[in-house]
């Protein structure tokens, strides 16, 4: 790609009038309608002359974590600004764990003293994007998007739908998205089972819930001590739903015909939950599922004394296997599609993200660099910087092979990377392995599984009809928001704690379950949930 620089070096006085454009609406004291005079960029802009060093907060992967201290120590960081121009300083949350990330964003937001650039998933906001917009915290990014984002722009009207489920209630466009670019990109969890037991046992592939009754009892009776290991705890209810389509319901908020329901307020939760706690009692379901620490799971999974697991194809199944067949060596866990009502249909649920969310890059409503860093953040979705992020340098870490961009052994070889993972291995040079404002490229994928299991998983997981199911975030107004959030941050705390109480038989009553949803607003929160997403399917 050709690389025209720009003249001089951007000016105050722009950055200025774009400020006086898109500021939110709360304390900007540029607003104006001075946005008209920046000069469109083109997608050969790069790189940009300009002595300006952007600070970006965003938090630091672990495939980032292994090897670096910081972004700023790593050859993504140092080849980022030798693209673009631009120097950025990245800060990041201490390590600590989500809480203490979380603690340190809203430090952060209080104090005042913003980065120009935020990364973080905006629905988590209180009172979401357009709260965060209106506290001028974060710019309304629209016209920033007409006048020098013209990549992410080209993006949005290829992608008229991708752009509607991003813009926020009032059609605001705030925050450069993660993007999954390829649909087998947007599953990762999933079901695997023994094939080396079933083949001992005679049977095949499970796919309805009776079957898969019958597989997991049959494995028991053959000494192994847990057949099923999965995590039900709130999110990955939500999130992957497990055995769930089985009872035709969700773990969450779902859309079935145009009605927005909650599965675990539906009638055949409770026969979902009377069939976890059979299994539980009769010692099929893993007695310590509470505990979801992933050491102990891969420990329990190693020991091969575990028939069946959901888990993700990359953080879970890349660990297992592996240790698994060093201590057994005939293991063959094999990916499986997951259950069904009947059989030969499609599961109505299973994990699928939607492409993009709320989760991304948004500028600050204090930055005195916006337009520097709506091209930083463009660049991403232009044709180089989309295989910038994905794969880094060509003849560095990546080199095309019959039109495949493949990674070299830099990024591949432990005994050239330092030792890392793959995963750790891409994220010296690129972002691909875990996200960041760009669009995640699948070729990235075929290269970041490395067992066959694991391929084939991706395929199978993602036969689903989720996406007809789901619903996009960021549709609440603030006003709506304020009182969902009050409502269901009161009943996941009781559904799960609950719900626990139910599998282990720790309680029975199942009528002062749902009874005590329907006093904590459960039916509210449908309804709010339900005009949402009217509105959103009016648009």
């Amino acid at each position: 790609m050709m690389k025209k620089k720009l003249s001089a070096v951007l000016s105050a006085s722009l950055t200025i009038a774009l400020l006086a454009g898109c500021g939110g609406s709360g304390t900007n004291e540029n607003a104006g309608s001075g946005a008209a005079e920046i000069e469109k960029t083109t997608p050969d802009s790069y790189p940009i002359q300009t002595d300006k060093t952007l600070t970006y907060w965003c938090d630091l992967s672990g495939h980032v974590s292994t090897h670096a201290k910081s972004l700023n120590e790593t050859p993504f960081a140092e080849n980022l600004a030798k693209k673009t121009g631009i120097k950025v300083e990245f800060i990041h949350p201490a390590a600590g764990g989500s809480g203490q990330a979380n603690e340190q964003f809203n430090l952060m937001i209080a104090s005042g003293e913003l980065p120009d650039i935020i990364e973080s998933d905006w629905a988590n906001y209180p009172g979401g994007p357009e709260r965060a917009m209106d506290e001028n915290i974060i710019l309304d990014l629209t016209k920033v998007f007409e006048k020098v984002s013209p990549n992410i722009t080209k993006f949005y009207e290829e992608h008229p739908d991708y752009k509607k489920q991003v813009e926020t209630v009032s059609g605001k466009l705030y925050h450069y998205p993660f993007i999954l670019g390829d649909d087998k990109l947007m599953t990762y969890i999933g079901p695997m089972i023994r094939q080396d037991l079933l083949d001992r046992a005679g049977m095949e592939m499970p796919e309805t819930i009776d079957e898969w009754d019958a597989v997991l009892r049959k494995f028991k009776s053959m000494g192994i001590e847990t057949p099923l290991v999965m995590r039900i705890d709130n999110k990955n209810l939500q999130n992957v739903s497990p055995f769930m389509a089985c009872y035709k319901i969700a773990g969450g908020f779902y859309v079935d015909n145009g009605k927005v329901k909650y599965g675990p307020y539906e009638p055949a939760f409770k026969d979902y939950v009377m069939q976890l706690a059979a299994w539980y009692k009769d010692g099929i379901f893993d007695n310590n599922f509470m505990d979801t620490d992933s050491k102990r799971i891969t420990a329990l999974v190693a020991s091969g004394n575990v028939g069946a697991a959901f888990g993700s194809g990359g953080g879970d199944f890349g660990k297992w296997i592996p240790a698994l067949k060093q201590l057994v060596p005939e293991a063959d866990f094999e990916p499986l599609k997951y259950p069904t009502a009947e059989k030969g249909t499609t599961p109505m649920y299973g994990q699928k993200n939607l492409p993009l969310g709320t989760f991304g890059a948004a500028i600050s409503g204090t930055s005195e660099n916006v337009e520097l860093a709506a091209r930083l953040l463009d660049y991403g979705y232009s044709e180089e910087g989309h295989m910038f992020y994905n794969f880094g340098v060509e003849g560095e870490s990546y080199e095309m092979k019959d039109g495949i961009p493949c990674y070299t052994d830099i990024v591949t070889d432990e005994k050239k990377n330092g030792g890392l993972a793959i995963g750790g291995g891409i994220g010296k040079y690129a972002r691909a392995s875990y996200n960041g404002p760009f669009v995640q490229d699948v070729h990235y994928l075929d290269q970041f599984y490395s067992l066959d299991e694991q391929k084939a998983a991706v395929g199978l997981w993602s036969d689903t009809d989720t996406l007809e199911h789901k619903i996009p975030s960021g549709l609440l107004t603030d006003e709506e928001n304020n009182e969902y959030t009050t409502i269901i941050q009161d009943i996941d705390t009781f559904r799960e704690a609950e719900f626990y109480k139910l599998i282990t038989g720790k309680s029975t009553d199942f009528d002062g379950y749902f009874s005590q949803l329907k006093d904590r607003g459960i039916e509210r929160a449908i309804e709010i949930q339900q005009q949402a997403y009217d509105r959103y399917k009016a648009r």
